[in-house]
């Protein structure tokens, strides 16, 4: 936490903005992703074990053909690499640079305005399921707050034992545990959650990207409570991100499922993300 606001103000300065490098992530993640950081060069150089990811800072800036030979002699493969760092480095460097697409990491941009009207026929069984949801269940919406931890983890237990376990979902439960206890010390960070009966059925957490665009980090809804899910999504947007033009859904890993969940809610675009080699 020492060094938070050093690498927000670096993170401002990247020209298109990765969920995967926000602070919120990085910080949650941090004991499951055993990420790692180190300052130089006007950038932040990050580390998630022996995976080398992109550096986070002004990548128009820096003088490539000098601080990638200092650094790394042998070359570098930086894994999860934004689509803008991937051409600067390109540009930069020419045929020395190979990118290679990671569709399975590419994350799903939306308008904001489009997922909180759900007009047409795009957006009719969205519709309809939260027409369900509303007409079935006496429910309260209200942003989340820090005293919430507890509901919300109570939620979060009674979600992990409706689905089958696996590393990735007790990563994923490490990392909520995380962020819900450092909410006030994780600057940007919002969400709202659904309450029927004095139980949390759903919520969403998002951090603040930039002065348009937020992000979802996390979005869970029970079984039992049918159109929970697209209920919370519009909620939170209509009440809560109002301010803001374009959300970023994340990526959806290369798990199908979750890809036709996605491109359902009809993204705007994608934050396209490349794994970049660079062989001196």
């Amino acid at each position: 936490m020492e060094r938070r606001d050093e690498y927000r103000r670096l993170y401002d300065l990247c020209p298109r903005k990765s969920t995967a490098y926000s602070f919120g992530t990085l910080w949650s993640w941090r004991g499951v992703r055993d990420f790692r950081w180190a300052f130089d060069d006007g950038l932040c150089w990050i580390r998630a074990g022996n995976q080398l990811w992109s550096p986070v800072g002004p990548w128009e800036e820096v003088p490539w053909e000098e601080v990638l030979p200092r650094h790394f002699p042998d070359g570098a493969k930086f894994l999860f690499a934004p689509d803008g760092f991937a051409e600067v480095l390109a540009r930069s460097l020419g045929p020395s640079v190979v990118c290679i697409e990671d569709r399975d990491q590419w994350e799903y941009i939306h308008s904001v305005q489009e997922l909180t009207a759900l007009k047409g026929n795009r957006f009719s069984r969205k519709r309809s399921h939260i027409q369900q949801f509303v007409k079935k269940h006496p429910f309260t919406y209200r942003s989340i707050r820090e005293r919430d931890a507890e509901p919300l983890l109570e939620c979060q237990r009674l979600w992990m034992a409706e689905h089958a376990p696996s590393p990735q979902l007790e990563m994923e439960n490490e990392a909520i545990g995380e962020m819900l206890a450092q909410w006030r010390n994780i600057p940007g960070l919002l969400g709202g959650l659904l309450d029927v009966g004095g139980r949390v059925v759903a919520y969403t957490v998002a951090e603040v990207l930039s002065s348009d665009t937020i992000m979802i980090h996390f979005e869970k809804a029970l079984l039992a409570y049918n159109g929970a899910y697209q209920a919370i999504n519009r909620m939170f947007l209509a009440n809560d991100c109002a301010s803001f033009s374009t959300v970023n859904r994340e990526e959806d890993l290369g798990e199908q499922g979750m890809r036709v969940a996605k491109m359902s809610y009809n993204p705007i675009g994608f934050l396209r993300k490349y794994i970049v080699t660079w062989t001196p």
